[in-house]
């Protein structure tokens, strides 16, 4: 079966105030990132689904606009970009709203889907989907199918999944792209990976992953920006500025040529083009997670 080519995926957001204080208010420089990231969707006359957040949103409704405008799918990354462990069901459950309303008052449309800051659905955040059910969302795009010390379930299935829910009803679980290697899945979707790995090897691992389940790529427009962490007037340790900065500088290079030779489709497109398995998430079993390797939908599939 075919999945299409990748699924591009943009989380639009600011690097300081996503990253290292979330105090911190958000940048003209984010606006600036957004827009130059949008020219070059318009010169590869290629489309994508952006989680924006709230935060952003707020401030500088105008480039939502021009998001819409261009023909891509706006969808939710929250408001404040707080890690969803961070925050209880009630809180979590305002922050999603408030983010969603935002987005749907500024561009007129339904806003269908959403992606946690830092992937922080988690064997232990599970309950947040349920959450993102009552708030109205159709799908979510936030887990990693690996073992990883921040984030990421070991044993979560890599197709796309209509995950049954505690209080009844599904959602959609879209989740990053990984690569099983020596017994273990390993993420190879975009952000830090696609900026560290060579071009041919995020091509390579894209082609693999397509035979059997959609590739779903995600990276910032503060990626595309080389002089961000020289010139942004925050103290920030030496080896975060190497880890977040390196490879920034090839990163349009790789973007262009990664989405010029595998092509593109928007999540939703990708979501809506197929049936897929039901998931149960009582079937990732201790062996399982601490295992890392993939569970099997227990059901068949539904529309």
């Amino acid at each position: 079966m075919s999945y299409g080519p990748p699924v591009i995926t943009i989380d639009v957001e600011d690097w300081p105030q996503s990253t290292w204080d979330r105090s911190l208010p958000i940048t003209e420089r984010a606006v600036k990132n957004t827009r130059r990231v949008l020219q070059l969707l318009r010169e590869i006359d290629a489309r994508a689904t952006m989680f924006v957040l709230g935060k952003l949103a707020e401030r500088f409704p105008q480039v939502i606009k021009e998001i819409q405008a261009d023909g891509h799918e706006v969808a939710c990354h929250g408001h404040g970009h707080l890690e969803i462990g961070r925050q209880s069901p009630k809180e979590f459950l305002a922050d999603v709203r408030r983010s969603k309303d935002l987005l749907e008052q500024i561009i007129g449309m339904q806003v269908r889907g959403y992606r946690a800051p830092d992937f922080s659905i988690v064997h232990d955040t599970l309950w947040a989907l349920d959450v993102l059910a009552e708030a109205g969302f159709e799908y979510d795009s936030s887990i990693v199918p690996a073992r990883l010390p921040r984030y990421g379930i070991a044993g979560w299935p890599v197709l796309p999944t209509r995950v049954r829910l505690n209080q009844g009803g599904s959602i959609l679980e879209a989740p990053l792209a990984t690569f099983q290697a020596l017994g273990r899945n390993l993420p190879v979707g975009g952000g830090g990976y696609h900026r560290l790995l060579p071009g041919f090897a995020s091509r390579y691992f894209a082609r693999r992953i397509m035979i059997d389940a959609p590739f779903v790529f995600y990276c910032h427009p503060y990626e595309f920006d080389v002089y961000e962490l020289r010139e942004i007037p925050v103290r920030v340790p030496l080896a975060v500025r190497f880890y977040q900065g390196a490879g920034r500088r090839w990163f349009e290079q790789r973007f262009r040529s990664f989405v010029g030779c595998l092509g593109w489709q928007t999540m939703r497109d990708m979501l809506l083009s197929h049936s897929w398995p039901e998931f149960d998430p009582r079937s990732l079993t201790p062996d399982s997670l601490g295992l890392g390797k993939l569970s099997t939908p227990q059901s068949t599939t539904v529309s």
